[in-house]
């Protein structure tokens, strides 16, 4: 793909995904991967198998999840990117995608070759990095390493409290944050002052026209319910109804 047909592309699949079209969405990069396999246009290819680590992480499907992202992995050392930002990028997904779909350990070696390059690469404070912690952290906690995790939630959180545009990356670092304390400890008074950090975000009106605002709610809404927060689970659900049936 060159800039014009990349950016057509996420054009497209963007709109499968304000409207909630996981369906079409899914159709589209098959086909899209096939025009570019035909092609052999490998750098198109990794364009589309990067976005399909996502799609089949909210999907579900793990056998084609995985074989994105080891393709992509491929990918990305046959085009010479695991040293650059769009490769780590990249990694980082696969990362994700890893740990989604039972490979935690794995996922763990990937978001270290990650973390090298954009910490190396990018300022300290860049929202890509916060990003990076913030799944980082998810993974190691679930590999019980929970020190490590909330040390990266926090680190997470004081780069996306820095700049409003990334308000909605800092609601998801507190749910994050206060589920693992929650689960540590159902008492923990921090619990609930970081719920409502983040409901407050996810309620204030200035953030309703962000891109991913829907998808924020649907993505923290049943943290809510798993923590005793039934209304404000009821809200975020209906909130982000109310979007997508909008678009």
């Amino acid at each position: 793909m060159n800039s014009g047909e990349n950016r057509a592309f996420t054009d497209a699949l963007d709109r499968f995904y304000s409207k909630e079209d996981l369906k079409g969405a899914g159709a589209f990069l098959e086909n899209q991967y096939d025009i570019c396999n035909h092609k052999g246009d490998e750098a198109g290819k990794l364009t589309v198998l990067n976005e399909m680590t996502g799609y089949y992480r909210q999907t579900g499907e793990s056998e084609k999840g995985l074989k994105a992202v080891y393709e992509a992995i491929d990918s990305v050392e046959k085009l010479g990117l695991s040293s650059e930002v769009d490769g780590a990028t990249i990694l980082l997904n696969c990362a994700t995608t890893m740990k989604t779909f039972g490979r935690a350990e794995q996922a763990v070696d990937y978001y270290e070759k990650a973390k090298k390059v954009l910490c190396g690469k990018l300022s300290p404070t860049h929202p890509l990095i916060a990003g990076l912690y913030n799944n980082m952290a998810l993974t190691l906690q679930e590999l019980g390493r929970k020190k490590e995790a909330e040390d990266l939630f926090l680190k997470a959180i004081d780069i996306t409290l820095a700049d409003n545009a990334n308000a909605l990356e800092t609601a998801i670092s507190y749910v994050n944050l206060a589920q693992l304390r929650f689960e540590e400890d159902m008492l923990d008074a921090s619990v609930g002052l970081l719920m409502d950090k983040a409901l407050d975000i996810l309620k204030n009106p200035a953030y309703y026209g962000y891109a991913k605002y829907a998808f924020t709610c649907r993505k923290c809404a049943p943290a809510f319910g798993y923590m005793g927060y039934f209304a404000a689970e009821k809200y975020l659900g209906e909130r982000a109804d109310e979007v997508y049936e909008r678009a």
